[in-house]
């Protein structure tokens, strides 16, 4: 026997907005089908029920009641995103879920044993990643979704109908439950039929036979038989928030404040399922009726929403919005996270989503432009290197700093020498390189080196070769001339330096060890 759970938000409208806007939690809040003093309140907070702001009375009605009441048109896309949080939630326990309207929703529970102690265990967690998402959820689970709804509905937190007693639990709740229409309910009124109890023990054909195919459902209802199976719904893609302002907002402080909630619940969702999100879409409704679109991308996909709300930051400072902003809309698509790829000759590299988030972190900081791995240039320029996409701590991303081509002969770096055999010995030496290359004082004297300064470094030339002269890339915007020398100081040390011809200055490159 199938067992579904449903997930039941109440008074969903208010809910939807607080989700969005947790500030109103404590200040009487009330939602109104339009704009204007001549708008119906469609739904009320409870302190706002309080102070007996009422559905059905105008909005110059419950200023009147209330001075301090905020009244808000309802926001349907506030509304779906509510729902769709709520599948989403739902979809981490189960890989079938379907939306019933915007206030509940439907879970298949088949075989939750093996992941979970009990059924009521299942609920609790259901309960706390519905919380995390900003929704009060109430949850039931029975053998139909009858069931389901009803306990749902009725349980004020979580209820669990025991497998094989739906019938007897569904017995004692009036007819109405089953929400027949008003002819069918008057009928059925007329017959002394005030419990589902007193439906099921009705003959089904009689039923069906009095009241047609309206009865026939109501009876199957009655007896926890779900007509239409539990419909899943796909795997989502791309998330969505969205809210419509009060007042349209002209200042980066407040509108950074709307979309850090935004944003926050968008990766909460994008969270669930275990993924990442590399970029989020802003969609800006300005007033006058233009639209500004842009993109955000973090340097790899993360579910931090602070390292996307500091993008956001930049990217509104660098391009100030044209006009104030009416309403707000995150979009964002959701992909894999890099998986961990472990090495036996190498500690263990950080979490992926660490790895993400510190990467984000610090393309915020310093651009995305920035933040990457060195790789080799398509260019003969000494220590040509370019800023290449990070793609983990594996060996096919490793830190490279091309050293190519060497502007020293081709004895650089090895000295001969004749031994007591006769026999020739190298001495291998290594450059020391400076990286940016030191600026240097050079003093000649006929033509030749006399002294060299620079910083911490210095002293009179005691031997010197060169130059070797490098030139290249004369066909592109920034050319390149230099000669390099090797020279030996009094301080003891041997240094390579080149002067830039078209610059025309000195610089060390590095020092031999």
């Amino acid at each position: 026997m199938a067992r579904i759970a449903c997930l039941w938000i109440p008074d969903i409208c208010v809910r939807a907005h607080l989700r969005l806007d947790p500030d109103l939690v404590d200040v009487p809040f009330a939602l109104t089908d339009g704009r204007g003093p001549r708008a119906v309140v469609a739904a009320s907070s409870d302190l706002a029920a309080r102070f007996g702001v009422v559905v059905g009375m105008r909005a110059t009605e419950a200023r009147a009641v209330c001075e301090v009441v905020v009244l808000r048109p309802v926001s349907f896309a506030a509304l779906a995103a509510a729902a769709n949080a709520l599948a989403d939630v739902a979809a981490t326990v189960s890989a079938r879920v379907e939306i019933d309207g915007r206030e509940r929703v439907f879970a298949d529970c088949e075989g939750s044993g093996r992941l979970w102690s009990s059924e009521a265990a299942l609920a609790s967690a259901l309960a706390a990643r519905a919380a995390r998402c900003g929704l009060s959820a109430w949850i039931g689970i029975a053998d139909s979704k009858l069931g389901a709804v009803v306990a749902a509905r009725t349980s004020g937190g979580v209820t669990i109908v025991p497998q094989g007693e739906t019938r007897a639990f569904l017995a004692g709740f009036p007819v109405a439950v089953l929400d027949p229409d008003l002819e069918t309910a008057a009928t059925l009124a007329s017959w002394g039929i005030r419990s589902v109890g007193d439906l099921m023990a009705l003959p089904a054909g009689a039923v069906a036979h009095r009241l047609g195919p309206a009865g026939a459902l109501l009876v199957r209802r009655a007896r926890g038989e779900d007509d239409v199976p539990l419909v899943g719904r796909a795997v989502p893609r791309t998330f969505e928030e969205a809210l419509d302002l009060d007042y349209g907002i002209d200042r980066i402080e407040p509108l950074v404040f709307v979309l850090r909630r935004l944003i926050e619940c968008v990766t909460s969702r994008v969270e669930l399922y275990g993924l990442g999100c590399k970029e989020i879409e802003l969609g800006f409704d300005l007033d006058g009726g233009g639209r500004d679109v842009r993109s955000i991308v973090a340097a790899a996909p993360t579910t931090e929403h602070k390292i996307f709300v500091t993008l956001v930051r930049a990217d509104l400072e660098a391009r100030p919005l044209a006009y104030a902003v009416t309403r707000a809309v995150v979009a964002a698509a959701a992909t894999r996270l890099a998986p961990t790829q472990l090495d036996l000759l190498r500690p263990a590299g950080p979490a992926p989503a660490a790895l993400a988030a510190m990467l984000a972190r610090l393309a915020a900081l310093c651009g995305a432009d920035r933040v990457g791995v060195l790789r080799r240039a398509d260019s003969h320029r000494p220590d040509a290197v370019e800023v290449g996409r990070f793609e983990g701590m594996t060996p096919a991303a490793p830190l490279v700093v091309d050293r190519r081509p060497s502007p020293s002969p081709p004895t650089d770096g090895v000295t001969s020498s004749l031994g007591s055999s006769g026999t020739a010995s190298l001495v291998r030496v290594a450059l020391r390189a400076f990286r940016p290359p030191v600026p240097l004082e050079i003093f000649e004297s006929r033509g030749t080196l006399d002294y060299v300064r620079g910083r911490g470094f210095g002293g009179r030339v005691v031997h010197w070769a060169g130059p070797w002269r490098l030139r290249g890339e004369w066909w592109t915007a920034d050319p390149y001339a230099r000669e390099y020398y090797d020279v030996e100081l009094s301080d003891g040390g041997v240094y390579r330096v080149y002067r830039d011809a078209r610059a025309g200055c000195w610089l060390a490159d590095g020092v031999y060890d």
